[in-house]
């Protein structure tokens, strides 16, 4: 009876023995467990830094070759700006000579314009007729004397006639008669000095001879304006 039940505690204490044992290992192995997945983590978080290193590290290399891409064009643009700049003044200066010379141009066609404003006339005569029996020399072409009055500048005659026959006209003007050629009708601008000469004269071409006088076959009607 005595061994019975000893054999009994030490079934218990054996039983009582695995069960610790068994508790370690199970303890041992899920401790394990728990640093080996710590140690997976920690890789993974390792590789996912690296990563990012390696990224930023590829931006900025990026950045830095933009930065001297810039930097160069930055330094061509200086350049060209001093280029530029020498153009600019030497620009500058064409400009300001042919601002001069447009002032000076504008100044001449100013004095122009106030010399065509003071520009004066005078009609001497308008729609004279001169009758052809006034036309009567002894030899030559007939002449009629036309009367000019009040030439105190020197300017110029606007002349203008119509007739059957031809006609010159004519006046003196520093010692030089000057006379327009022969014509039926005519429109010319004939110089005058100052002071000229109170004359002017009609020639006529086509004349008969009656009488012992060369008289023009016809009449003239004439317009003088004086223009000073």
């Amino acid at each position: 009876m005595v061994t019975l039940t000893l054999y009994k505690v030490m079934s218990v204490l054996l039983i009582i023995g695995l069960v610790g044992t068994s508790g370690a290992a199970v303890y041992y192995y899920r401790e394990q467990g728990m640093q080996q997945r710590t140690i997976f983590q920690n890789a993974d978080l390792q590789d996912s830094y690296k990563a990012r290193i390696a990224d930023l590290t590829n931006q900025i290399s990026s950045l830095n070759n933009q930065i001297g891409a810039l930097s160069s064009q930055i330094v061509q643009l200086q350049a060209l700006n001093a280029q530029l700049g020498q153009q600019r003044s030497q620009l500058i200066s064409e400009i300001q000579q042919l601002q001069t010379q447009v002032d000076q141009m504008e100044a001449q066609v100013s004095d122009l314009l106030q010399t065509l404003s003071l520009q004066k006339s005078r009609v001497i005569a308008s729609q004279v007729t001169v009758d052809r029996q006034s036309f009567t020399v002894p030899s030559g072409y007939p002449t009629a004397i036309i009367s000019l009055t009040g030439i105190t500048y020197s300017g110029y005659l606007r002349v203008t006639w119509t007739s059957a026959a031809r006609m010159s006209f004519g006046l003196h003007v520093f010692d030089v008669n000057v006379t327009t050629p022969f014509t039926a009708s005519g429109v010319y601008s004939v110089p005058v000095s100052a002071n000229a000469t109170g004359n002017a004269w009609f020639q006529c071409l086509d004349y008969y001879f009656v009488n012992g006088v060369n008289v023009c076959i016809d009449e003239v009607t004439y317009g003088v304006t004086y223009w000073y």
